[in-house]
């Protein structure tokens, strides 16, 4: 099956889309891996532009909340889904400073409150881009490679999308259990 668009094309909507805040890319990344199983696509390309856009949306974010600092968190508490998250990375990033944005990736809202929050906490960029940077770069990894296994199996990248979705979907709820999970001490 060939694709509705240019290669260029897919790689500029990968990379746009990946970088919207509140939307969820997954279901794209895992097409674009499926497409990328056939070879329409290069594989290590569309993971980069994923990273990339997921990347500038994170420094966005960590802008956004420098600037709007607590009344942002304030609202982002307002929500039962963000008032965990917040809750969840404010523990943990109260003791492991930025880094916790590379597990916030696989929590659901996680990686907007986690770039939020190092921003309203003052956290020094440096740290926060190094962090984003292996969070996007294994997040995109994980569901490009899932539609690519998809697209490797069925030799069909809408079939091979539509046997990966659910996979990446059970995937998902794990890796938040696991990321989520209570520490001792």
């Amino acid at each position: 099956m060939r694709l509705p668009v240019t290669p260029i094309a897919v790689y500029l909507i990968v990379l746009g889309w990946a970088s919207l805040p509140f939307v969820p890319a997954e279901p794209m990344l895992v097409g674009a891996g499926s497409y990328a199983a056939t070879g329409a696509v290069h594989l290590l390309v569309v993971i980069g532009a994923a990273a990339g856009g997921s990347l500038a949306s994170d420094l966005a974010k960590y802008a956004i909340g420098r600037a709007a600092g607590p009344a942002l968190l304030r609202r982002l508490r307002g929500r039962e889904s963000g008032a965990r998250a917040v809750e969840w990375i404010e523990t943990r990033a109260r003791r492991i400073g930025p880094a916790v944005i590379v597990p916030s990736y696989f929590v659901p809202f996680g990686v907007v409150a986690a770039t939020l929050l190092c921003g309203a906490l003052r956290m020094r960029l440096g740290p926060v881009a190094a962090a984003s940077t292996i969070g996007a770069a294994l997040w995109s990894s994980m569901f490009v490679l899932l539609g690519y296994a998809g697209g490797a199996v069925t030799h069909n990248p809408v079939t091979g999308a539509l046997l990966a979705l659910p996979v990446a979907l059970v995937l998902g709820m794990l890796l938040s259990r696991v990321a989520t999970a209570r520490t001792p001490g």
